[in-house]
């Protein structure tokens, strides 16, 4: 499914809503630089009966059993109607978020309701073209002021017949499989101690959620990532890993990831600033369930940072 995602210069409305203090992302270490002989030759095992596995299982199965809406989008009598997008749904799209920026250690969002006519109104324009735009032009069916400068400041996600849902929406945010603009601006933002609120907006196969950036977050964790540390149920995982934190690119930065103890090749990529934290990625294959995946994140002059990665696919339990 085709997604895309990129900002307005100058764009950065700060937003009421407070972010919520809870903290529940896992524990990392942040080291001294050495050369983490270690990591590359001991072989590090998981138990199937650790509570952590359990915790990360239950809050996910949690959160796909509320945020599971049964009532779909309502189209208007007019096909340029904003129709009726039930409550359940809007709330879902809340809640995936929350779940996705509390794995990663930051706070909830609220959604701004004076956003959603706006979001819908985008929405609406992107089903009844059939594709995507961040600057719709004023001549596509349903082009109101209102959509187009929705579509301009949003996270945008669809195609023409695909059966649309938060689940489906946020999960691709997030995972970037199709990051058609080689940002990772989905992810970026919706993970940025700078997101203050959000607003969804959905029709039958598009899917439109506004960012509503405010001051960074003094509670959020001084570097974020993807995966990120700790069990993490395979539903969730991607197979392009990020690290995000001001600076983070910088020369001489290098990626080490040991699965098992064995060493694995990647290649780092430096995300383009201005969307979000900057970001360096990695692309690993699809991961083991079970396995311990060590990632060491290390530049010149900055103490490097370590964490361990555990998916599992939940049904050992």
């Amino acid at each position: 499914m085709e997604h895309l995602f990129k900002t307005r210069l100058g764009w950065a409305a700060a937003m009421t809503a407070a972010m919520s203090a809870s903290m529940t992302g896992c524990a990392v270490e942040v080291v001294e630089a050495t050369d983490c002989a270690q990591c590359s030759t001991s072989q590090q095992t998981v138990s199937a009966s650790d509570p952590g596995e359990a915790a990360a299982c239950a809050a996910f199965e949690a959160v796909r059993v509320q945020q599971t809406p049964t009532a779909p989008w309502s189209a208007g009598a007019d096909r340029c109607d904003l129709g009726a997008l039930p409550e359940p749904t809007r709330q879902a799209s809340i809640g995936w978020v929350n779940y996705y920026r509390r794995m990663a250690g930051l706070g909830a969002v609220a959604e701004d309701r004076s956003d959603r006519a706006p979001a819908q109104a985008c929405a609406v324009l992107l089903e009844r073209n059939g594709q995507l735009s961040h600057a719709p032009p004023a001549a596509w069916a349903c082009a109101t002021l209102m959509g187009r400068d929705a579509a301009a400041r949003s996270n945008l996600s669809g195609s023409p017949g695909f059966p649309m849902s938060p689940w489906h929406s946020v999960r691709n945010w997030i995972d970037e499989a199709r990051d058609l603009s080689n940002t990772l601006g989905h992810r970026r933002w919706l993970l940025s101690p700078e997101l203050r609120s959000i607003a969804y907006g959905q029709t039958g196969s598009f899917a439109c959620m506004t960012l509503g950036l405010g001051a960074r977050d003094p509670r959020a964790p001084q570097w974020i990532a993807w995966p990120p540390a700790g069990w993490v149920p395979s539903a969730v995982m991607s197979t392009t890993w990020s690290f995000s934190r001001p600076g983070a690119g910088a020369a001489g930065t290098q990626v080490q990831v040991w699965r098992d103890g064995v060493a694995q090749a990647v290649g780092m990529t430096v995300r383009r600033a201005g969307y979000g934290d900057d970001t360096v990625s990695w692309e690993l294959p699809a991961a083991s369930d079970g396995s311990v995946y060590r990632v060491r994140i290390s530049a010149a002059g900055e103490r490097a940072v370590e964490y361990e990665v555990r998916p599992t696919s939940c049904s050992r339990r």
